[in-house]
């Protein structure tokens, strides 16, 4: 059974149109043959598709080398979009795990954030973490800014000088690309302690970097089920059968509205899929900004005291994306106050996935019907880790189909 599904309300292309079979054929058979323009970027597929039982024991034996001396805390120097594609699969998995304390945590120092916030964040670590038990990581698909390097000396030097050279350098990884170990060079990192990211590798198609499968790996997700739903939900979204291939489907009905609307609302009433969509969000708005199209992320109920209005009245200026899911994992069971004897009717789910449930039947007829708004709703199985690997297949697909179908460069 898919992981995923996709329904589309008040708009109802035929994905059955010879036209568009065809159209989708030549997008797949342009890449499969490296026909098609910028066909060198989808290093990021074959990379995953590739990922095998040797490159998992690397990611293990460098996480293993990573919190072999007791270590509690990780302090990370990266940029957004690492800080983005780890949280999001964080989150997806373990957003209500009642375990989370008791975890190694990140910390992390955003290269993107002003460097008045570096310090801020030094400020506080130096007070609130004990550095005996901490370990540091450094990665970026690219070249750090000069500023960053300096702020990096800086810290570096405060903790050798307080903690011990040689124990903060035993400590250290670089897991980045050619470019960063260049920069880093003076820190003297161990080679065991490096990792180099391929150069084919793009950036904002990272979410199965080394540097994210290790962090995902060092918080408990399963890297096999992750990768093997990237890998089963290809096989559909590479496929000319549109009946399946959703990711063409989303990207085709993106296009389409994407010609009548200015913005798509992308709305979730589960906050653990809000940091998922943030990488679709940002893949998007990075091309579709400079023709004023924005897509917007909302969580539901949270914003809909705020944007309420806006969807049930401007309904001409927007379509809604809907994302639900259908199984939720909890680390927790609610019971029922009375005994099934006493006449409660047994759930097939626990009662707050059925609790769910009527929330999300709740504003997909309100958008819908009620506000009559294009929309399409995007059904995921549950929160695993490998229905998490499919969603950011879709999510990828979807945007490469796009570009392909508006003769735009989806890079």
């Amino acid at each position: 059974m898919s992981k995923i599904e996709l329904k589309a309300y008040n708009y109802y292309p035929d994905f059955s149109n010879e036209n568009l079979i065809k159209l989708a054929n030549d997008i797949i058979q342009g890449i499969n043959y490296k026909t098609i323009n910028s066909f060198e970027n989808f290093g990021f597929h074959e990379l995953t598709l590739n990922f095998g039982k040797y490159n998992f024991e690397e990611i293990k034996e460098i996480s293993q080398a990573i919190i072999k001396d007791n270590i509690r805390d990780i302090v990370i120097f990266c940029d957004e979009l690492t800080i983005q594609n780890a949280l999001s699969g964080i989150e997806f998995v373990f957003k209500y795990d009642i375990l989370a304390q008791n975890k190694i945590k990140y910390h992390f120092i955003n290269s993107n954030d002003p460097f008045e916030k570096w310090f801020s964040d030094f400020q506080c670590l130096k007070s609130s973490l004990n550095f005996e038990t901490c370990a540091f990581i450094y990665s970026k698909m690219s070249s750090f800014d000069t500023k960053f390097i300096e702020f990096i000396k800086v810290f570096v030097n405060y903790v050798q000088q307080n903690y011990g050279y040689w124990r903060v350098l035993r400590r250290s990884f670089l897991i980045a690309k050619t470019d960063v170990e260049e920069q880093l060079s003076f820190l003297e990192i161990d080679e065991d302690n490096k990792l180099i990211i391929p150069n084919i590798l793009d950036r904002r198609y990272a979410f199965f970097s080394e540097i994210n499968i290790i962090l995902l790996y060092l918080k408990g997700l399963n890297i096999n089920n992750l990768i093997e739903g990237y890998r089963s939900a290809s096989i559909e979204f590479t496929s000319a059968n549109l009946q399946f291939n959703y990711a063409f489907q989303y990207g085709y009905i993106r296009h389409k509205l994407k010609q009548e609307k200015n913005k798509c609302l992308n709305i979730v009433s589960n906050s653990a899929i809000k940091k998922s969509l943030d990488i679709f969000a940002h893949l998007v708005n990075s091309k579709d900004i400079k023709n004023g199209f924005w897509t917007q992320n909302l969580v539901f109920p949270q914003d809909i005291y705020s944007f309420a209005p806006y969807t049930l009245n401007m309904n001409h200026s927007y379509f809604a994306t809907f994302f639900r899911l259908k199984e939720q994992r909890y680390d927790f069971r609610i019971y029922p106050e009375l005994s099934d004897k006493d006449g409660v009717p047994k759930y097939k789910q626990n009662r707050l996935n059925e609790f769910n449930k009527l929330n999300n039947d709740g504003i997909s007829t309100t958008l819908s019907n009620i506000a009559n708004v294009s929309m399409i709703e995007i059904v995921l199985q549950s929160n695993t880790e490998a229905v998490l690997g499919a969603l950011i297949c879709f999510f990828y697909w979807a945007q490469i189909f796009e570009g392909y179908i508006n003769n735009t460069n989806p890079f």
